[in-house]
């Protein structure tokens, strides 16, 4: 595909443009992620392989504009913003995380590039972009296009088509229709913490870390289940909810998923990523082991995907069905990636050959908080989780909360359980979960007493782990 046919960039989600905006000021729309560089690196050099990679992906010059009286997604012909400057590591991090937070689609270049200096022998190479032009897959397979451009070895002739996204079928919508019905009933993780149902979203954090050897552990168990990690955090913490609240027959998540996966366009930079609603079946959970529990969560999950249809339309149904309540699914989880594994040469001899290696710079650190929603603006999602690498070997579980909602208190032992159990379901796989959690302390109890001075709080361990 020659890259001037994709002029009227991005292609799959063209039609949907308010309710984009409108997610924009109640999500995280705007990620950063960025590439370690140690070695000798031509800074020239490099920001015009940022240039190269730009111009053979336009979709990633695209800027917002209403010039005919509709909002679209317009191709600009100005170059990429790339930025050259110094700092340490630590403010490196935080400037590009804050800088993230406040950036403003209606105004604001979709896509920025930056390269920083931290050390006479340390670049920073990154990437920052609204999901609008390019969504978590993309920032990726960009950056790694630069480094391929750097080394001459970019191939921009054997960019992939896009998939056609056609409109929904009427028999999927009535599909979801019954399926919004019967998950209405459903609580939701707000509702498990004994929270009252909040008009507005304040977002606070807290971070998780697991340590890299039982991941590493986790990910091999769920390999062998034809998953990925990401996906067994998410079984753990649906059994989470049904010890913390045993009415729950399904667990409920929002999910932002790579279409990629099940529409092809392998390969292609762009925005084609949506979110999604899936179910975790809970009815036998007494009884199930974790191996139990993940094959249900991919099924759920799967079969939900199979049956996608665009966010705001799932949302307009929900909308229609139950007017003036917030959808169930109140967590959303960011997992439908296949991660990068960090590395000092990336896999890549010849890397090491040019003297020069290639890492994943401070994932964890670069999530930007969402500012503020009000209720008009908020989609209902109380709690993003995210799974990223932190520091050398381990992983942070980083979950951005609603502090109008969720108790702090509540969301430190939930996250701590989760880390725990990690460890246990690695150490007796084919023991009943609700054993495995009742050794780490956690009772089958009704949500209100994980809150802060209600009863008993489960793990009594101290916070180790937290920071």
């Amino acid at each position: 595909m020659s890259h001037r046919s994709t002029a009227q960039a991005p292609w799959p989600l063209q039609r949907r443009h308010w309710p984009l905006l409108d997610e924009a000021a109640s999500g995280t729309p705007v990620r950063c992620r960025a590439l370690l560089l140690t070695g000798r690196v031509d800074i020239t050099r490099l920001v015009e392989a940022v240039h190269q990679v730009v111009d053979h992906h336009p979709v990633l010059r695209a800027r917002l504009s209403d010039d005919d009286g509709t909002l679209r997604l317009r191709t600009s012909g100005e170059p990429v913003p790339v930025s050259v400057w110094e700092a340490d590591r630590a403010d490196c991090a935080r400037t590009l995380r804050e800088v993230a937070a406040v950036r403003d689609p209606r105004h604001d270049p979709l896509v920025t590039f930056d390269v920083v200096r931290i050390a006479p022998d340390r670049l920073v190479l990154a990437m920052t972009a609204h999901f609008l032009a390019a969504d978590l897959g993309s920032l990726y397979s960009a950056l790694g296009a630069v480094m391929r451009a750097y080394f001459g070895r970019h191939r921009p002739d054997d960019l992939p088509q896009p998939p056609p996204l056609g409109p929904v079928p009427p028999a999927r919508e009535a599909w979801w229709t019954r399926r919004l019905a019967r998950w209405q009933q459903e609580g939701t993780l707000a509702a498990a913490l004994g929270a009252l149902a909040p008009d507005r979203r304040v977002t606070a954090t807290r971070v998780q870390q697991v340590p890299g050897a039982a991941w590493h552990r986790l990910t091999e168990r769920a390999a062998a289940t034809g998953c990925g990690a990401d996906l067994a955090v998410v079984a753990l913490l649906a059994s989470w909810r049904a010890m913390v609240a045993p009415d729950s027959d399904t667990a409920v998540f929002a999910a932002w998923t790579d279409l990629r996966h099940t529409h092809g366009g392998e390969g292609l930079i762009g925005p084609l990523s949506d979110q999604i609603a899936f179910g975790v079946d809970l009815e036998g959970h007494s009884g199930m082991t974790f191996t139990d529990l993940l094959r249900r969560t991919q099924a759920g999950l799967l079969d939900t995907m199979v049956r996608h249809v665009p966010y705001d339309d799932l949302r307009r149904l929900h909308r229609a069905g139950h007017p003036g309540t917030r959808p169930v699914w109140d967590t959303r989880v960011h997992f439908c990636r296949v991660p990068p594994r960090s590395s000092l040469t990336r896999d890549e001899a010849s890397l090491a050959e040019l003297g020069l290696s290639v890492e994943l710079f401070d994932e964890s650190e670069l999530l930007a908080v969402a500012p503020p929603s009000d209720s008009a603006a908020w989609d209902g999602v109380n709690a993003d989780l995210y799974l990223t690498e932190h520091g050398v070997d381990d992983v942070a579980l980083t979950l951005h909360y609603n502090a109008t909602a969720l108790d702090e208190h509540a969301v430190c032992l939930m996250l701590r359980s989760i880390s725990d159990m990690i460890i246990k379901v690695n150490e007796a796989p084919e023991q009943p979960l609700p054993d495995l959690w009742r050794s780490l302390g956690v009772p089958n109890h009704s949500g209100p007493d994980l809150r802060r001075g209600s009863g008993t709080p489960v793990p009594r361990r101290p916070a180790k782990g937290l920071i």
